[in-house]
């Protein structure tokens, strides 16, 4: 376990210095930027054995179902761990709203570590499986109480975000409606053929 951590270390530092080297162009320090963000994100302040979970959540495989087997089967001190190891990647996304899963990192650049960064989505699946199977421990648990309020604060921000971002996604839903419309627009045949073109470009 020690042994994944250093190497998460590894790739970060690694990820960090050629971001400042800042020599490859624009795309690729687009990507190493992206790639640097998520491996720090992944490696501090996370245990040896935290890290070796971030590929678990990260998996494929790692559905509701998948996951709900394996919560199921923590005892409470195991809860209370998980609890605090989804906390602090929720914390870190909060911290950093730019993060975002870095598909190119891999094959751009040689780092695999950042497919195995869970997503916010991940994270926010797992804590509901943990809150589904274990909600009356977690309630109960004096040790847990910051992480729920955290989680509480969490939700309510999110929760106004998405409020208020509704018209304008309403809008830009309308604007592409439009927009489709005009394309699909039928020009009567009595029309000049330059209007033809005006309507192909609108």
């Amino acid at each position: 376990m020690v042994d994944v951590k250093n190497r998460w270390r590894e790739v970060a530092v690694l990820a960090v210095n050629r971001y400042r080297e800042n020599s490859e162009g624009k795309v690729v320090n687009a990507v190493t930027r992206k790639a640097a963000l998520l491996l720090m994100m992944g490696h501090d302040g996370f245990s040896s054995p935290e890290v070796c979970l971030h590929y678990l959540l990260a998996s494929d495989n790692a559905d509701s179902v998948v996951l709900g087997a394996a919560v199921a089967e923590l005892d409470g001190g195991e809860v209370v761990r998980m609890m605090k190891y989804l906390n602090k990647w929720i914390e870190k996304y909060l911290r950093f709203p730019e993060a975002q899963p870095c598909p190119d990192a891999a094959g751009m650049l040689g780092l695999e570590q950042c497919d195995s960064v869970p997503s916010f989505g991940a994270v926010t699946r797992a804590l509901g499986v943990l809150l589904d199977n274990h909600f009356s421990h977690l309630v109960l648990n004096a040790d847990v109480r910051e992480d729920l309020r955290a989680v509480d604060a969490m939700m309510k921000e999110l929760a106004a975000e998405a409020e208020a971002s509704g018209p304008i996604l309403d809008l830009l839903h309308r604007l592409k409606q439009d927009k489709e419309d005009r394309k699909h627009k039928i020009v009567p045949l009595d029309q000049p053929s330059s209007a033809y073109l005006v309507n192909m470009d609108s």
